[in-house]
């Protein structure tokens, strides 16, 4: 009580001097009521527990505070009366300057304590803002759950008043349902009457039996038909199957055959570029042996010259011998002429000495030669180095040092002289025998060139040969271009009438598409109408509605009929189509594959191919006009049995009146038949006393029993009909069946789009509660939804009402529908009788084409035969080019090495007289002729290997065009001219 006391007049005292602590004051003491007053208020909220024993705790520490503020002022602020006992108190406990201290520390904490108060102010603000927002959350809450709880009742008054209009129409469907059965019960009662009725006599409907008797015939006649043209199918497929398999021996045979071809096309590629090698190295071979006859035969005069030389110095030899003899006898008589003749014989000597310097410089040179060919497969030997030489080039030298020597010598020169002339005699012989081996070379060599010449001949025939199969091959190919072109013309007209025929399938296409719309259409019309029967509850509209949709039934099992027949047809001619698109691709494959043949094959075996391809191609001819007749008899009696299918219904449909009457006549005749029962056996004891009336009472019994037959097959008519009509009745029991399900399904269907509808509702009344907050606009919006619901139900009513009268119109326009559709049937069954008529003709036509084929046949068997005589015969042609292209690769080996050897002889000889001007010369001017020589026969060759090239381009063109513009040709001599041009180019600079 004192603090408060004090507190209070703490309070009031500062108010009245610092404004500062009073506000703050007053600020925490209203904070403080303000609190406790919300705690007072907001007691019953459990959530806010905590913050008020925060706020408790916050506002203790606050009052402690306000009583020590509220001391520290009242020891400031001390009243008059009790100052001198407080000055006494004060200078007896303590100082002035702890006074001052106490002050300083009491104002900085008094600060810091506003400071966390202020702070703690503002959260309790923040404290109260929240709880206020709680509050009114809280209440905001509960005003939304009582809201919605309205819309819940709402809701489930709506459904209960839903669920009362889904029992209503259960029992609407029900009845509808039980309506529908006693019409079924009816129509079964009418169908089982219009079977009594339509047993009528056969005797009645005489035009029905004529009608039947007209289709059995034709039905036999179709089977005949049929039947016949089986039986040729089967024939020509066993013919095609022969021709087949020998079309697949003759063809195993020809890739064996294009094998053993190609094999000698590379043969023959190599033999040709050996032969271009070898006749070069001939025409090289042929120039070096004539520039050697030339050398041989100019080594043959410079013989003879040696010769001659050695016989003038024989005769000069024996003449110093004799010389030398008198100069012996007449030594002492001469003395005095000794200077002349000395000067003379010297002179002489000399003379002597030029002359044997120039024959020997001849005999080195022609003994080098003779080395050279001798040892010319030695080319490691020197002509520098030989050691001959050297002896006849010293023996020159000596010569010539005793030439030059004084008289006083004379004697030893005549003893040398008479050396030289032994050394002189020995050459000769060795020139000889030199000379002959020589000549025995040159032998050689012209028997060589001889051999080459005949090889030369042999290979000419062998191009003639050659040159007459390839313009054999020219006219195959001719012939083989030719009947491509047949082949084409006949592809045309069969891709023509491919596409008539996917023409006609198109069109029967739209056609079925069409029927198929229309049974839609009436099918949709039929379930229309049993909707709207099931809608409807008047008993005379149902049975309006119930004729309608028999009828509509019945015009839908018609259409169904057509359709089917269509449909049949229409599969028959894709069927048609699809063969007849395989045989395209068919004889299209065929057609590339023996183009390809063509290309790659000889003369003979593109004879045989084009044979092959025509008759491959009429037997395809043959088997496409066979499916097409059998896929037209098949199309022709299906059409036949629907009409009759078709009549037979429409006469059951008028026979129905007549069944009645049928089975009374039946029973007539059972009484009849039992009554002539018993005449029989009254005439059967009446026998042995009118033996004469036997006979005609057999005659009557066997007219009776064959009536009684006739009556008894009539019998098993009338009890097929019965059937089929049984059949059809237990049909459209299923018929109703279905409509029960369809009925039923429907019925579920609705209560489950209800049910979807009333969930989908209360979802939108659940999200209009979260966001609507008036009851009022809530309600108003439902009574506008209801408004609309009985506006809509109206509409819905009078729109049935509007389909009820559109269905009466529909189904007055679904009436003449089927009487156009009977229109179209009747036309449709002149149509049939027409193609049977053209199919007729069509027949004959087909037994002429096959006679025609039978004899095209058997030429094609005769042309077989003799193609297989000339590929026997080809084969022995091969067998025979093969023998000789192996003489000839065996000839060419040898002239290779022959060449070969003759060219290492021609390049030594053109080392050993590459120094001589005039031989080379000679050479170019011989090499020149036979570069002339060479040019014309490379020019006939050239011609010649043309005209084979233009026959393997034309006979490899389709095959290998493209090749053929890339790759240069195999046997391409065109280029022979620049070669040799070059050449001689060279020569003229080795000349220059």
């Amino acid at each position: 009580m004192v603090m408060d006391r004090a507190g209070w007049l703490w309070r009031r005292k500062s108010s009245d001097k610092s404004p500062g602590g009073s506000d703050s004051s007053l600020s925490v003491s209203s904070h403080s009521e303000q609190c406790s007053d919300d705690q007072g208020q907001y007691q019953s909220p459990e959530a806010f527990s905590r913050s008020k024993y925060d706020y408790s705790q916050e506002t203790g520490v606050a009052r402690s505070l306000n009583g020590k503020l509220a001391a520290g002022v009242n020891m400031n602020n001390f009243n008059p009366e009790h100052g001198q006992s407080f000055e006494q108190h004060i200078s007896s406990n303590v100082g002035d300057e702890e006074i001052k201290e106490t002050l300083e520390s009491l104002n900085y904490k008094l600060s810091a304590a506003l400071s966390t108060i202020r702070a703690k102010e503002d959260l309790v603000k923040q404290h109260a803002k929240v709880t206020e927002e709680a509050v009114a959350g809280w209440e905001q809450a509960e005003a939304e759950v009582t809201t919605l709880k309205g819309l819940l009742e709402a809701s489930c008054r709506k459904n209960a008043s839903l669920q009362d209009q889904v029992s209503h129409m259960d029992e609407a469907l029900k009845e509808c349902v039980r309506q529908l059965r006693l019409a079924r019960e009816e129509q079964e009662d009418k169908v089982r009457e219009v079977v009594s009725n339509s047993l009528v006599p056969q005797s009645e409907n005489p035009e029905l039996q004529n009608h039947i008797a007209e289709l059995k015939k034709r039905l036999e006649m179709t089977r005949l038909e049929a039947s016949s043209s089986m039986i040729l199918q089967h024939d020509l497929h066993e013919r095609l199957r022969a021709i087949e398999r020998e079309n697949l021996d003759l063809k195993a045979k020809h890739q064996a055959i294009e094998k053993e071809n190609i094999d000698l096309k590379a043969k023959l590629l190599v033999q040709s570029k050996d032969l271009k090698i070898l006749m070069l190295e001939r025409d090289l071979s042929n120039q070096v042996a004539e520039t050697a006859s030339k050398q041989h035969l100019e080594s043959v005069k410079k013989i003879a010259r040696v010769e001659a030389e050695c016989r003038r110095l024989q005769h000069l030899t024996r003449k110093t011998t004799l010389i030398n003899n008198s100069r012996s006898t007449q030594n002492n008589c001469c003395m005095e002429s000794l200077t002349d003749s000395q000067s003379d014989h010297g002179e002489h000597m000399v003379g002597v000495d030029n002359d044997l310097q120039n024959s020997d410089s001849w005999a080195l040179a022609l003994i080098a030669e003779l080395d050279q060919f001798k040892n010319g497969k030695d080319g490691s030997r020197n002509i520098v180095n030989n050691p001959v030489e050297i002896d006849i080039m010293d023996d020159f030298l000596e010569m010539e040092r005793l030439a030059a020597l004084p008289e006083s010598d004379g004697t030893s020169s005549n003893f040398e002289m008479e050396t030289d002339s032994d050394k002189a005699v020995t050459r000769n012989s060795s020139l000889k025998v030199k000379n002959e081996e020589l000549q025995n070379k040159v032998a050689n060599l012209q028997e060589k060139f001889e051999a080459i010449a005949c090889e030369k001949r042999e290979l000419e025939l062998a191009l003639v040969e050659v040159r007459d199969q390839l313009e054999i091959s020219c006219d195959a190919l001719v012939v083989a271009k030719n009947r491509l072109v047949e082949m084409q013309m006949q592809l045309d007209s069969a891709n023509d009438s491919k596409l008539s025929a996917l023409d006609d399938v198109e069109r029967l296409d739209s056609e079925r598409k069409a029927l198929e719309l229309q049974l839609e259409s009436k099918s949709v019309e039929v379930e229309e109408l049993l909707i709207a029967v099931a809608s409807l509850e008047e008993n005379a509209e149902q049975k309006e509605l119930e004729s309608q949709l028999e009828l509509m039934s019945a015009q839908a099992t018609e259409l169904r009929l057509t359709v089917a027949s269509l449909e049949e047809r229409i599969q028959a001619e894709r069927d048609l189509s699809v063969q007849q698109k395989q045989n395209a691709e068919a004889m299209l494959n065929a057609k590339e594959e023996l183009e390809a043949q063509l290309c790659s094959a000889n003369t003979e075996m593109g004879k045989l191919r084009d044979i092959i391809k025509a008759l491959e191609n009429e037997v395809k001819k043959e088997r496409a006009l066979c499916e097409e007749l059998t896929a037209q008899l098949q199309i022709k009696v299906e059409a036949a049995v629907n009409a009759v299918k078709e009549s037979l219904e429409a006469q059951l449909c008028s026979a129905n009146t007549e069944a009645g009457k049928l089975r009374d006549v039946v029973k007539a005749l059972q009484d009849e038949v039992e009554k002539e029962k018993a005449l029989r056996e009254e005439l059967a004891a009446n026998l042995e006393v009118k033996t004469r009336a036997a006979r005609t009472a057999e005659v009557v019994k066997e007219s009776l029993e064959a009536q009684l037959s006739s009556a008894h097959a009539e019998m098993h008519k009338l009890e097929e009909i019965t059937k089929q009509l049984q059949n059809e009745v237990e049909k459209e029991k299923e018929f109703s069946a279905q409509l029960e399900m369809k009925i039923e399904v429907e019925r579920a269907r609705s209560i489950e789009s209800a049910k979807e509808s009333l969930e989908e509702q209360l979802l939108l009344v659940n999200s209009e509660a979260a966001k609507l907050h008036d009851m009022v606009s809530a309600l108003e919006h439902d009574v506008e939804k209801e408004k609309f619901f009985s506006a809509e139900l109206q509409m819905q009513l009078e729109a049935l009402e509007v389909v009820k009268k559109v269905l009466e119109s529909e189904a007055e326009s679904a009436h003449q529908d089927a009487k156009i559709l009977k229109q179209k049937v009747e036309s449709l069954e002149a149509k049939l009788e027409e193609q049977m008529s053209s199919a007729d003709e069509f027949t004959e036509t087909l037994q002429s084409e096959r006679m025609v084929i039978e004899h095209k046949l058997k030429t094609a068997d005769g042309e077989i035969l003799k193609l297989t005589n000339k590929v026997s015969l080809l084969h022995r042609e091969i067998e025979q080019e093969r023998l000789l292209s192996e003489e000839y690769e065996q000839k060419c080996q040898k002239l290779e090495a022959q060449m070969s050897r003759d060219s290492r002889d021609a390049k030594l000889w053109r080392l050993a007289n590459s120094n001589g001007d005039l031989k080379v010369k000679k050479e170019l001017a011989n090499a020149a002729g036979k570069l002339a020589e060479c040019q014309k026969t490379i020019a006939s060759l050239d011609r010649q290997i043309k005209s084979l090239t233009d026959l393997d381009s034309v006979v490899l063109e389709p095959e290998r065009l493209e090749s053929s513009r890339d790759m240069p040709l195999p046997l391409d001599f065109r280029n022979g001219d620049a070669e040799f041009a070059m050449f001689a180019d060279d020569l003229g600079a080795l000349d220059s």
